[in-house]
């Protein structure tokens, strides 16, 4: 049998605990399931209780430990982390900023609850939360931050402009966390997903008129000819909370089959 440090290439994250929050997502999922594999205690955040459920179901208790919050409820995400920290004695190694929306307006059809609905969800509550668990991250002495950000933070798309300055918003603040926080020895990185295939993105593709010709139209975008799964992003997201990724800090990694190289 394969244990988790062969799993991860040599990276085991055994014993480490890690908080994940957008916990029961697409990609989400993907996250706790390869930090659970490689040997790591996850807490995650979700407002979705079934796919929390189906989590926790499945890895068990001492690898995952669900926490349901709607993250555009700072009271209740103040609750939430109080009572994480608690349950986790004041240590967290690895905090996966991964929750996020997305809505497809243009300029003048955005008004103002959408965009702070979206900020508040894909900006605000990573800031709020990283600030929370900082004393956290600090006591175990070798913090990893990964933000989900996008492809969208480093390339523009009509009707996309909130949701892409949400996500420029998450790279620009890692680069600052990277600086600010090397001294304490934790690192933070961005993920920047291209198309993957979830929910969201296949809601996405239904707001078009003929959403299999919005399909294809995104597909030949990519110069390796498909979209991306959950599970390309999860391995990437191990490494970076790994000691292997010991000397990384501060950089956007685009995992998008080449679109934004073009």
């Amino acid at each position: 049998m394969v244990g988790p440090a062969a799993a991860a290439g040599g990276r085991s994250l055994e014993g480490l605990r890690a908080v994940v929050t957008g916990a029961a997502g697409g990609i989400g999922s993907a996250i706790v399931r390869q930090l659970a594999a490689h040997g790591a205690a996850v807490h995650g955040l979700d407002l979705h209780v079934p796919g929390l459920a189906q989590l926790a179901d499945e890895l068990g208790a001492a690898s995952f430990t669900a926490h349901e919050v709607d993250l555009t409820n700072r009271h209740a995400v103040d609750l939430t982390i109080a009572q994480l920290l608690e349950h986790i004695g004041g240590r967290c190694d690895v905090l996966v900023n991964n929750a996020g929306i997305a809505s497809l307006r243009s300029l003048e059809e955005t008004d103002d609850t959408v965009l702070d609905r979206m900020f508040e969800v894909n900006f605000t509550a990573a800031f709020r939360i990283t600030r929370a668990l900082l004393p956290a991250l600090r006591a175990g002495g070798r913090g990893a931050v990964i933000n989900i950000a996008s492809e969208l933070a480093l390339i523009g798309a009509a009707d996309y402009s909130a949701y892409c300055a949400t996500k420029g918003a998450i790279v620009a603040w890692t680069r600052a966390l990277a600086v600010e926080l090397g001294p304490q020895r934790i690192r933070v990185n961005a993920v920047c997903p291209g198309p993957i295939e979830t929910a969201l993105l296949r809601q996405e593709f239904m707001t078009h008129a003929k959403p299999e010709e919005a399909r294809l139209a995104e597909v030949a975008a990519i110069p390796l000819s498909r979209l991306g799964v959950p599970q390309d992003i999860a391995p990437l997201v191990c490494f970076l909370a790994s000691d292997a990724a010991a000397f990384v800090t501060g950089v956007a990694w685009p995992v998008d089959g080449g679109k934004t190289a073009r």
